[in-house]
């Protein structure tokens, strides 16, 4: 062992053969003090106090060099107690030379230390560092002079590997607790991805992927014909890898992997793959390309891991996670604690998917049947405009319509179907298809919706639905309404007057109390009807009655272009702020033109086909 070995001097302390002499020599004399007696027991008792102390003891003189230490202490160290005396502390355990400056601060200042070291000693066989709880405080002799150190040790590794397993499985619950709640926290796809990637960066890797299954794209069982789709939903980088890793892929794109592929199994096999080495083999695991496995190598990557996203037996997407650079490798426990909140994140991602997915089929179920082309009668012009409900909202059953009959008239309808979601939509599209039919087989508004409503019982339609008809008649200059529990119109005469309509108002469609009244209003040529649902001035903070008077209070030009006007109406109540999607329909009537049998210069006899129109 290396280090100078030499008797300490002064001695301080009897050895253990010299206090037996002692002790022999108090005991056979017969002249000797009861005082010296009593004081050569309580000297043996110390000693035996010490030797046999569990906590390790040292008594080092002031060049640091062992002047006695226990067994307790021989043990912890790993080192023989007769190796010990005479040498450094730095020469028995060299691993711990920290130690040995603070003791010579404590011979220093002489003010006494309490602290945990950490190091390794001979004792250690398993490689990694052990941690001792040390009290240290000066010894000094009868004149004040500074004779050594004495230290008491007690090793609390055992401590201190439990409380960081606890620090570790709290962190480890505080983690899968966030991650449960920010990916559950809200219904929009993208923003329930972009959680778990920014949960995941810079956290555990410097960069994350995460990609949810395409439908249309991917089979539930992979094979060379059909390759996997996902769509990347969401990224984060360090700052280091924004620019160099857009190539791996954008937002919103398609990612394949083929059959075979290391994603391939991770996803059949619903387990992580950690990629932990560097070699070009690892990198061609990461990407099936090589312009793709360059990219990675121009980033650094070195380790990565592939997840799967899946609850229960639904396959969800994909996380891909790696380090770069001077990041330390990712391990089997990094995938084991990225699983955990990867299985937690794809529950709220599960039901994010659903919600977009369905909200996006009833929204093009809704776009579908608005889209249809409509048709008016002679003297109306009409523009509508369905806006669905900000992130968050489902879509619900809100429509419009407009319809030429007979006579020169044009019916124009507004409804909503109570609830959201796919149901509500169809609902609406059922809605939409009777009030049709029934609006060419019948004369008057009052009386297609009792038609409506008893083919709505009939038919058992499970939703109730609101609904307005207003049936224009630019020749007779009139318009007859029908109210089944809907948002009044408004109407704007020529000369710019406005007038919320007081109608009666008659039960939902699909209630069974239905009781439809008519009435008829006089509409000069050149006035404005807007038609709207609930979702246009309903809002959270204020009641009905404020929407209905700020909806009175619009400022519509009864002679500027429709799309004007709309643009007025979406301006001033701001549907986008709404809870609830919203229909608007905007009708214009003007002078009809004259009835071709009373134009002077047509010949005689055109309507029948006997001559053309001249020119």
């Amino acid at each position: 062992m290396p280090g100078d070995h030499v008797q300490p001097d002064p001695r301080m302390l009897l050895t253990q053969a010299e206090l037996a002499a002692l002790a022999d020599a108090v005991h056979r004399s017969e002249n000797v003090a009861e005082s010296a007696e009593r004081l050569l027991d309580e000297l043996t008792l110390t000693r035996r106090l010490l030797d046999h102390c569990p906590a390790g003891i040292a008594v080092l003189d002031s060049g640091l060099r062992y002047l006695y230490l226990n067994d307790a202490l021989a043990r912890l160290n790993g080192v023989p107690a007769a190796e010990h005396l005479g040498r450094r502390l730095r020469d028995v355990l060299p691993d711990l030379e920290t130690s040995e400056q603070l003791l010579a601060k404590v011979l220093r200042t002489g003010v006494p230390q309490v602290i945990t070291v950490g190091g390794q000693t001979p004792a250690d066989t398993t490689g990694g560092n052990r941690w001792w709880l040390g009290a240290y405080h000066r010894l000094s002799g009868p004149s004040g002079e500074v004779l050594g150190v004495a230290a008491v040790v007690l090793e609390v590794t055992d401590a201190l590997r439990e409380r960081e397993d606890l620090v570790r499985a709290r962190n480890r619950m505080v983690l899968l607790d966030e991650a449960n709640r920010s990916t559950g926290a809200t219904l929009d796809l993208g923003q329930a991805c972009q959680s778990l990637a920014d949960l995941l960066v810079p956290r555990f890797a410097d960069y994350a992927a995460v990609d949810v299954v395409d439908p249309e794209g991917t089979t539930q069982v992979t094979s060379a014909r059909y390759p996997l789709r996902l769509r990347r939903i969401a990224l984060a980088t360090t700052p280091e890898l924004a620019e160099v890793s857009s190539p791996l892929g954008l937002l919103g794109e398609f990612v394949v992997y083929r059959a075979g592929s290391p994603m391939a199994h991770v996803l059949a096999d619903r387990r992580p793959l950690v990629l932990t080495h560097p070699a070009d083999e690892a990198l061609r695991q990461f990407s099936v390309s090589y312009e793709r496995k360059e990219h990675f190598r121009r980033m650094g990557a070195h380790s990565g891991i592939y997840l799967p996203l899946a609850v229960h037996d639904e396959l969800v997407g994909a996380v891909m996670v790696f380090r770069a650079g001077d990041s330390a490798h990712l391990t089997d426990a990094d995938a084991e604690l990225l699983g955990d909140l990867t299985d937690r994140a794809a529950t709220g991602i599960a039901h994010a998917v659903r919600y977009t997915r369905e909200h996006e089929t009833a929204l093009e179920m809704q776009r579908a049947f608005l889209n249809t082309p409509t048709v008016t009668g002679p003297g109306v012009e009409t523009l509508g405009r369905y806006l669905p409900a900000g992130a968050g909202a489902e879509v619900g059953g809100d429509w419009f319509d407009t319809l030429a009959l007979p006579h020169g008239r044009t019916l124009l309808v507004v409804g909503d179907v109570m609830g959201h979601g796919i149901r509500a939509a169809a609902a609406m599209s059922e809605y939409r298809s009777v009030l049709r039919t029934l609006a060419v087989q019948s004369s008057t508004p009052d009386f297609i919706l009792l038609q409506a409503e008893r083919t709505a019982l009939t038919l058992e339609l499970d939703r109730v639905a609101t609904c307005l008809l207003a049936l224009l008649d630019p020749r007779r200059e009139c318009a007859t309404f029908s109210n089944a529990g809907h948002v009044p119109p408004l109407l704007v005469a020529p000369d710019g007057t406005r007038t919320l309509l007081d109608l009666p108002v008659a039960p939902p469609l699909g209630v069974g109390l239905g009781s439809f009244s008519a009435t008829t209003i006089p509409v000069a040529p050149g006035s404005v009807l807007l038609l709207c649902t609930d979702g246009l001035i309903e809002r959270r903070d204020r009641d009905i009655e404020t929407g209905l008077t700020t909806l009175a209070d619009l400022p519509i030009d009864p002679a500027a272009p429709l799309r004007t006007l709309l643009e007025t109406v979406t301006t001033h109540l701001d549907p986008a702020t709404s809870e609830d999607d919203v229909a608007i329909l905007l009708a214009r009537t003007s002078p009809p033109p004259p009835h071709p049998d009373h134009l002077p210069w047509l010949p005689q006899g055109w309507m029948h086909g006997r001559n053309s129109p001249p020119g």
